[in-house]
């Protein structure tokens, strides 16, 4: 998966320890997330995305997801 959270951080103007504290985890963790050393749980890329006001879509690197025309909303 490629992910975009060091794309959408910078253009916030945050640092690594800014999500980090924010989310209860250590810097490093952010940054071998950004690196793509380190998965992270779906909860917890919730919580990158509530806090940096972006969709999971976005921080996953999804620009254009596809809609199952099956489903209903």
């Amino acid at each position: 998966m490629d992910i975009r959270l060091k794309d959408i951080r910078e253009a916030r103007n945050m640092s690594q320890d800014d999500i980090a504290k924010q989310i209860g985890v250590s810097q490093q963790f952010i940054s071998r997330v950004e690196r793509g050393n380190k998965s992270i749980s779906l909860d917890l890329a919730a919580e990158i995305a509530d806090f940096l006001n972006v969709s999971l879509d976005e921080i996953a690197g999804r620009q254009n997801p596809e809609v199952n025309p099956n489903l209903e909303n």
